[in-house]
């Protein structure tokens, strides 16, 4: 059961992002901004579609080593989200201290 707790939190982030990345997508349009918020919009939803397919791909393997009694965690899964999380932490801090 955590193993669906856990694609479960990754689809409730993935959506996150995916919202997030339309609303910015929507008020750069309504405000006439420049194109970068309307690409950073962009980006955040596919950033949040490539969030469902880690979680899917997480799921799927942790089910598969659990079966079969194997399990290692995907260290690397974890740290490339986390570095994704970083980057686009720094970018949105310069699009904020540029505005």
């Amino acid at each position: 059961l955590a193993n669906e707790r856990t694609l479960l939190a990754w689809i409730r982030t993935a959506l996150t992002l995916i919202g997030i990345g339309f609303l910015v997508d929507r008020l750069a349009a309504q405000n006439q901004a420049t194109d970068w918020w309307a690409y950073a919009g962009i980006i955040l939803v596919i950033l949040g579609a490539v969030m469902a397919v880690a979680g899917g791909y997480s799921f799927l393997k942790t089910r598969r080593d659990l079966e079969s009694g194997s399990f290692q965690p995907a260290q690397w899964l974890y740290l490339a989200v986390i570095v994704l999380v970083v980057v686009g932490a720094i970018v949105l801090v310069g699009f904020l201290l540029a505005s």
